[in-house]
């Protein structure tokens, strides 16, 4: 069964490139969201997703909504940034952090792992 990863990124080109890279190893992308309304909506659907890629800051509106939206349906997720953890809110510093620019072996391997596929 293909994994449905949620991608929460507004940099269209970013985006682009990280569902590439996912759809390339066998995961089905699930959007991707440029803003938290489009997320928190796309959450609303049923089974929407088994994980999410979540971008910590979307055209200057901090994701922590989606953050907590992911957490009360126990979707586990990963925030990509280029902040540092100290930076963020709780929410989103307590989940596994990718730093910019992200690489896709790594963001694979943290998936797998959130999905328990390791």
């Amino acid at each position: 069964m293909t994994a449905r990863i949620l991608l929460v990124e507004d940099e269209a080109f970013i985006a682009m490139l990280l569902a590439e890279g996912l759809e390339n190893v066998g995961f089905e992308i699930v959007g991707p969201c440029a803003s938290v309304a489009r997320a928190l909506s796309v959450l609303d659907q049923p089974d929407c997703c088994d994980a999410a890629v979540l971008d910590a800051n979307l055209r200057g509106e901090s994701a922590l909504p989606v953050a907590q939206a992911l957490r009360a349906r126990s979707i586990p997720f990963v925030v990509t940034t280029g902040y540092l953890q100290s930076q963020l809110p709780d929410a989103l510093a307590t989940a596994t952090i990718l730093s910019k620019p992200i690489r896709i072996a790594a963001l694979v391997a943290e998936l797998e792992r959130l999905l328990g596929r390791r």
